[in-house]
């Protein structure tokens, strides 16, 4: 299966599967069954603990390179960990000199991915926004993420777990600004601007927590188009679309 040209480079594959060489490698297969978690059953249809194996793998590039991550079962007892992670502890402040250990006794601040160690800070001019707030939108509308879901949520409200955690998008608003409206956690609203309109419930008390003026609606749901309503705006040299933010009007539904 690999061409001549491969083999005559790298003859140890000859003979060998793509399989052999990405799992089969003495390296990925190396964590037994015995040692996967309850949430990892699914590595029993390979034969060892596959989740390990190229975790482990992976970290293997980063460590004493200033991108090391802590062991694989250490991310399943805590919520998560600030890298670098060396000898177990996390790093609060990165480049900073007492925080991050890749950072040069008596620099205060070490940029240690330069030569100079040094900040790479570049500038450009300010551009307002191709749409604002105004009298008849008077409010900023931001999508984005949920932690439960991912992206438009083709996969993750598969889940049940998941999925029972959050099942609907929600359109989370400064308390504030609901009771302007006359509104209440719960309530029905219709969000819209030129481009289309959204039905969703508010949510004032949540996990997230926008400033006065702005909205949240993720976009995981796919029975409430937030895309609709979002800007297609493309930057002339990145190429991005303006797909954050945008002015929406909210009205309770009757």
């Amino acid at each position: 299966m690999w061409p001549e040209e491969l083999l005559a480079k790298a003859p140890q594959y000859r003979g060998k599967t793509l399989y052999d060489v990405l799992f089969k490698n003495g390296q990925v297969d190396k964590f037994p069954l015995s040692e996967a978690r309850e949430l990892n059953d699914d590595a029993h249809h390979f034969g060892f603990y596959i989740q390990k194996g190229l975790f482990e793998e992976y970290a293997e590039f980063g460590r004493g390179h200033g991108h090391d991550l802590a062991p694989y079962d250490v991310y399943h007892q805590v919520r998560g960990l600030r890298w670098p992670v060396v000898d177990g502890k996390e790093t609060k402040w990165r480049f900073k000199e007492g925080s991050d250990p890749y950072a040069k006794a008596g620099s205060g601040w070490d940029f240690y991915g330069k030569p100079d160690g040094k900040a790479w800070i570049i500038s450009s001019p300010y551009e307002a926004p191709p749409e604002m707030p105004n009298e008849e939108y008077d409010l900023w509308l931001c999508t984005g993420r949920v932690l439960e879901h991912w992206h438009t949520g083709t996969m993750t409200r598969r889940v049940p777990e998941l999925y029972k955690a959050v099942p609907d998008a929600l359109c989370f608003m400064h308390h504030e600004d609901a009771q302007a409206r006359g509104l209440r956690r719960g309530d029905e609203v219709l969000i819209s601007n030129s481009r289309g309109e959204v039905r969703v419930r508010v949510e004032t008390r949540g996990r997230n927590k926008p400033p006065k003026g702005l909205v949240f609606v993720p976009f995981f749901d796919a029975r409430i188009l937030v895309n609709k309503l979002i800007l297609d705006a493309t930057d002339p040299l990145s190429k991005q679309t303006d797909f954050k933010k945008c002015p929406v009007k909210i009205t309770k539904v009757a």
